[in-house]
């Protein structure tokens, strides 16, 4: 508190007020800073004696108070009544109405102060938790990216071509990282191998089952110096096994489809794993959807899994996805905002980009499509589609 002069009106104020009422006041020498500052930071409330003009709001004690959050009132009976107060004067009250009034207000602004000073400490833990709860996030994201270029790479970098066959694919994680993966694989000179597996689940957990996965996927059988390779079916059988092996408390679950493509005489074999059915398109006409039986891989030790056999013509198009593009393309009016139901308009869009002979442009156009969905529908799950062409020899 300002020092106040003998005689003053403020001072016979401020002596009724000790005589009346039980606090602790202190008048602070106006000309030591450092008795200012040290007086301010205990105080609960600060009295000025007059209204502060905005230097005087500058002055060390003045301006400790408003920064520190403590209130200020001011004692000033002046002519100027409607004279607005600085900023930061929490009450200006005239000395004449009595000691009563100035008592109320100080404890009044008394009281509040200790709230709020409980709530500055309840803010500055939450600051300091925060800080650290940041950092862990920002520690978490550094990981997850780590994560994604390190799934990216046991992506193919180059999709082989062979016997005029040739493929181009479409992965979109919906995250960091993706549930699913996929593979096109030169098997021999004369075997083209396709592959596409979606884990159940999302996040890290089912993009580290997808690489267990494609690695457990056995291709051929090597004997001395010959090889067999593999059916579809036998070869979904042995990555079954290797899940059930590997089983632990937590089960996890997959779906896959496998096929292989002899290239002498274009006939595809195809096994699938509870995966959506291959699609094949021919020029000129509407998908067809190539039907196989299999349950999930990692549910049973002792599941088969069924094939198809398909002769492939020139021009046919293979399509390999998972079941994100159920919910990719939603029904046309549906509200941005609804749950998004599984769907077949994703056929309607196959359907209409058929006509695309390069797997690439198909791809790409695609691709472009999930774009112009995506600015009113979000993608919600992980995308995944590998387009295989036979378009010459």
């Amino acid at each position: 508190m300002t020092s106040l002069q003998i005689g003053d009106t403020h001072e016979t104020v401020a002596r009724i007020l000790s005589t009346r009422f039980h606090f602790d006041a202190q008048v602070i020498p106006a000309g030591d800073p450092v008795a200012i500052g040290m007086a301010i930071r205990e105080a609960q409330a600060l009295v000025v004696i007059g209204l502060p003009t905005r230097a005087d709001m500058e002055r060390a004690g003045i301006e400790e108070a408003v920064s520190s959050m403590i209130p200020v009132v001011a004692l000033w009976a002046g002519d100027g009544a409607n004279e607005p107060a600085p900023a930061g004067i929490s009450f200006v009250l005239d000395p004449a109405v009595g000691p009563e009034h100035l008592a109320t207000a100080l404890a009044a602004l008394i009281a509040r102060q200790r709230e709020i000073q409980r709530l500055r400490m309840d803010t500055m833990s939450a600051m300091h938790f925060s800080g650290g709860l940041r950092n862990e996030i920002d520690t978490i994201q550094e990981e997850l990216q780590l994560a994604a270029s390190v799934q990216r790479e046991f992506l193919p970098r180059i999709l082989p071509t062979l016997g005029g066959i040739a493929s181009a694919a479409l992965w979109r994680p919906a995250a960091y990282v993706s549930g699913d993966i996929y593979n096109v694989m030169r098997l021999d000179e004369h075997h083209l191998g396709l592959f596409v597996t979606d884990a159940v689940g999302h996040g890290v957990p089912a993009a580290l089952l997808t690489l267990v996965i494609s690695r457990s996927l056995q291709t051929k059988e090597i004997t001395g110096t010959s090889y067999r390779i593999l059916s579809p079916s036998e070869a979904l059988a042995r990555v079954n096994a290797e899940m059930m092996q590997r089983a632990g408390r937590t089960t996890r679950f997959a779906t896959a489809i496998y096929a292989v493509i002899d290239t002498r005489n274009h006939r595809m074999t195809v096994a699938s794993a509870g995966h959506l059915p291959l699609i094949r398109i021919r020029r000129g006409r509407a998908c067809e959807q190539i039907m196989t039986q299999g349950g999930l891989l990692g549910v049973f030790e002792d599941e088969s899994f069924s094939e198809e056999q398909v002769d492939l013509e020139p021009g046919d198009k293979l399509i390999l996805y998972t079941d994100g593009f159920e919910q990719a393309f939603p029904e046309l009016g549906q509200d941005p905002a609804a749950p998004r139901l599984p769907n077949r308009r994703y056929l309607d869009v196959f359907d209409e980009f058929s006509s695309l002979a390069d797997p690439k442009d198909f791809i790409a156009a695609i691709d472009a499509r999930l774009d112009e969905e995506g600015q009113d529908f979000p993608q919600i799950d992980d995308l995944t589609l590998l387009c295989t062409a036979w378009n010459n020899d």
